[in-house]
């Protein structure tokens, strides 16, 4: 039998799990070659769901390193942009290691620089690992379906791992911050089942609203903008209407004006410091349409059959790895609903003629 999105993400609290408890193994090539060098920045080339991942981790990178993260999209770093910073470790992200423009990004940066690229790949025979100074396997295996789940999600939780070890290593945490950080790792890990059957109950309760929207938006703060951003691709790539991911501070200025009574609007709410901004905007857009939907860590305010409400308290920084599953979930249920067979494949020839993949 065929999988199908459903069972991969059923898969993700296995996967994690596994993940986390062999982070040591997967990232011990990486953190060995990584001693002697000397860096105070960290550059991560991806597109679609590999950069809608790291969007999502970055922050607790960030804020654990005390470094900038940033992310560079691979074909414009192929065709314009020529810096290479010196003194940046140079990741890239290719779950399934096919991506055109990502492995000829990784081949400019490490011709020119002379230093590797350590890339993030499901497949440690792929083309991108073949190419790159040093594959690092994100440890989730193959996901046969074209729109990724389990993998998103794994790749959110290695990038996490991969700064949480790196932390350890240059001496930003201490061991007893370490343990505890690990803690609540597992403990997010552990609450996946749970927001699955959540998400599930939410989409019941709003199925007959969802399937008439036709002009779709998600916004989000700090990590859940990559899990606003991840809804972009996934329910357009899914449910094959127009969805727009936005950063909160990025909708208020323009955006909030294409907003009339046919718009649906999805915002992520990580229980971070910009709640209360993003829960002003919620209600004064609510005056101009009635479809507006929110996935919240927590919280008692406002709550409605159009609220999910995960009832989960972690930091806001991680709260990526359970948002994005009921996004995982809308996708999935939502094109089937309307009568979309994900498994017939469109624009077959895509990939060969626009050579995106090899």
């Amino acid at each position: 039998m065929t999988a199908t999105m459903m069972d991969y993400i059923q898969k993700e609290k296995e996967t994690n799990l596994n993940i986390f408890n062999k982070r040591k193994e997967l990232l011990a090539k990486f953190l060995d070659d990584v001693k002697q060098l000397n860096f105070n920045r960290i550059v991560v080339l991806a597109t679609g769901s590999s950069s809608n991942a790291i969007e999502s981790a970055r922050y607790f990178v960030s804020n654990l390193l005390d470094m900038e993260v940033s992310i560079k999209m691979p074909f414009v770093v192929s065709n314009y942009d020529s810096f290479i910073d010196e003194r940046a470790l140079y990741f890239a992200v290719s779950q399934g290691g096919h991506s055109f423009s990502t492995i000829e990004a990784v081949k400019k940066i490490q011709k020119k620089s002379g230093r590797k690229v350590y890339t993030f790949t499901s497949d440690l025979e792929s083309p991108i690992a073949k190419v790159s100074g040093l594959p690092i396997d994100i440890g989730c295996g193959k996901e046969s379906v074209g729109f990724v789940t389990m993998g998103m999600s794994a790749t959110v939780l290695i990038f996490i791992l991969t700064g949480l070890e790196l932390g350890l290593q240059i001496g930003k945490i201490t061991e007893e911050k370490y343990n505890e950080i690990c803690k609540k790792i597992l403990d997010t890990i552990y609450y996946t089942d749970e927001v699955i059957k959540l998400s599930n109950n939410w989409y019941e309760k709003n199925k007959a609203e969802l399937v008439n929207g036709f002009k779709f938006s998600a916004i989000g703060y700090g990590s859940g903008f990559g899990v606003a951003k991840e809804a972009e691709t996934k329910i357009t790539e899914t449910v094959r209407r127009p969805m727009v991911g936005y950063e909160l501070e990025e909708y208020m200025h323009g955006p909030y004006l294409a907003v009339d009574q046919d718009s649906y609007m999805i915002f992520i709410d990580n229980h971070g410091q910009l709640k209360d901004r993003q829960d002003s905007l919620k209600q004064y857009m609510s005056a101009y349409t009635p479809h507006i939907f929110t996935i919240r860590m927590m919280g008692t305010e406002h709550s409605d059959d159009k609220t999910l409400n995960l009832n989960f308290e972690t930091s806001e920084h991680l709260a990526a790895l359970l948002l994005v599953i009921p996004i995982q979930i809308l996708s999935y249920r939502l094109s089937g609903d309307i009568g979309i067979d994900l498994s017939i494949k469109i624009f077959s020839d895509f990939d060969a003629k626009l050579k995106s993949k090899i």
